[in-house]
């Protein structure tokens, strides 16, 4: 007899990788001239995970997140403006080793999209995930 404890996934849509160049982009509301620029850990038709540098405490909501992707110096935005609630944020920040800065790591739940972001993030996931 084990006293194993089983993993249940309790997602509805699977995680995939994301290709090398793919960013996630916040914008903390629609007047915001500054964005902040996340490097995506993966993402689904749910969500996304997502990490950056933290230099002022944390983002704030509601925030808006467009997803990209960047190759040969151009930039193709595959999701723009989508409505996002945090899930998770990592409690234990990662310092990078050289410098004061601090890593965050951040799950969000995508809020409710139009179709024409829907389709957008479709394409994004055929195109740029690691299946």
């Amino acid at each position: 007899m084990t006293n194993r404890k089983e993993f249940v996934e309790r997602r509805d849509n699977e995680r995939f990788k994301v290709k090398s160049g793919a960013i996630a982009m916040i914008r903390l509301n629609a007047l915001a001239t500054t964005h902040k620029y996340c490097q995506i850990i993966n993402i689904s038709k749910e969500g996304i995970a997502f990490r950056y540098i933290d230099k002022n405490g944390g983002l704030n909501e509601p925030f808006e997140l467009n997803v990209s992707f960047a190759k040969d110096s151009i930039s193709f935005t595959y999701l723009k403006y989508a409505p996002c609630k945090t899930v998770w944020v990592s409690h234990a920040p990662v310092k990078i080793s050289s410098s004061h800065l601090i890593t965050m790591q951040q799950g969000v739940q995508f809020g409710e999209m139009t179709l024409h972001q829907t389709s957008q993030l479709d394409r994004f996931l055929t195109k740029y995930t690691i299946r």
